[in-house]
């Protein structure tokens, strides 16, 4: 999904986040220009300004349709593609890490699997039946061949 997601986003939204136009006062003949209300009247945003700040809210859209229904709850109240971006790197990375774990796990079960002297026959055979059943769940597939070995 996260790469999905990185052939739409560029890398200064999804890494820096959204772009804000510097404004500054304007000054004519070394005074501040005023506004009716005493504040200073501000500079317009650039032309790169402008395109920065589109391309912030393209991404934004790309991204927020991108996402599964289900997991839509969790970016809803995201504020900038930057936002979602973060959020979603961590919940799948979290899962990836999670799942490298249980991987893990699983084959350390596996090969280190031994039946104790105190079991029964059925006992170790259930035992090493259910580690082998967990092998697929978690992605690694092994031969006939190699589970009888």
């Amino acid at each position: 999904m996260a790469q999905a997601l990185s052939l739409n986003v560029s890398n200064s939204v999804g890494e820096e986040g959204p772009h804000v136009p510097v404004l500054t006062p304007v000054q004519t003949d070394g005074t501040t220009t005023r506004l009716g209300g005493g504040q200073p009247a501000l500079s317009r945003p650039t032309k790169d300004d402008l395109d920065n700040m589109e391309n912030d809210v393209a991404a934004f859209y790309e991204i927020s349709c991108g996402v599964a229904p289900d997991n839509f709850d969790i970016i809803i109240n995201c504020k900038s593609a930057k936002e979602i971006w973060d959020v979603l790197k961590n919940l799948y990375e979290g899962k990836e890490q999670a799942q490298d774990k249980k991987l893990t796990t699983a084959l350390n079960e596996f090969n280190n699997f031994k039946a104790h002297a105190s079991e029964s026959l059925e006992d170790s055979f259930k035992s090493f039946n259910l580690i082998v059943t967990k092998l697929p769940n978690v992605g690694s597939i092994r031969s006939n061949h190699e589970t009888n070995l």
